[in-house]
């Protein structure tokens, strides 16, 4: 009967110390790389584990909110170019670039040869430079673009630059969730340490053969 009781409270006394016992800071420094917090929470400090949880849920709700936006506004500028210069809208980044510097692409074309003119007649002494060059260069057919007023070629502008500016604030987004991952796992590695540093347990268990049965100490220092 003194064994069962002595096994049952060793047991109960085991299971209350456990969270007092030391945390592992790798394994802290590993969970908060995952989910920036949980490795405070882990370490026994939650304020800080939900502040850095909720940081990481803002800063990933505002990147996914940006991820969206230049989508919207990706297809909204190709859809505008359609219906305000006739460009189809299966071109490439490249071309898009193109009309929103040039208004129409005889402006274009008139700037390649003017270029190339000067570059191989003057520059490289060469009127075979020119010639291929303009026929490298030269947009024509289903490429060639006109927009319908100033007006709009100005709208399509500012709807590329929304965004390149959703781009750049997506880009921020992505550091900051890096940043807080970094703050995070050395946040939790400092925890981690403090806290192993304030719990120091130590067990010694001496037999008792008077009363057939042995004398259990456990010494805990804050």
């Amino acid at each position: 009967m003194k064994r069962i009781t002595f096994v049952f409270l060793l047991v109960t006394f085991l299971l209350a110390i456990i969270p007092l016992q030391s945390k592992s800071v790798p394994k802290a420094m590993l969970m908060s790389a995952v989910l920036p917090g949980t490795g405070e929470i882990y370490a026994g400090n939650l304020s800080r584990g939900v502040f850095f949880i909720t940081t990481d849920l803002l800063i990933m709700f505002n990147a996914n909110r940006y991820s969206n936006e230049i989508k919207w506004l990706q297809n909204s500028y190709k859809q505008f170019a359609l219906s305000k210069a006739g460009v189809p809208q299966n071109r490439d980044s490249q071309y898009y670039n193109l009309i929103q510097r040039w208004y129409s692409s005889d402006e274009y074309n008139a700037a390649v040869e003017l270029y190339y003119r000067n570059q191989g007649m003057y520059d490289a002494n060469d009127p075979n430079l020119y010639n291929d060059s303009i026929e490298y260069y030269r947009i024509e057919g289903d490429y060639t673009w006109q927009w319908q007023s100033v007006s709009d070629w100005t709208h399509y502008k500012y709807i590329r630059r929304d965004k390149q500016t959703m781009v750049m604030s997506q880009k921020l987004a992505i550091g900051a969730a890096i940043a807080n991952r970094v703050i995070s796992v050395l946040d939790a590695a400092f925890i981690t340490k403090a806290q192993n540093k304030r719990i120091k347990t130590s067990f010694n268990i001496e037999p008792d053969f008077e009363a057939n049965g042995a004398m259990f100490n456990c010494t805990m220092e804050f």
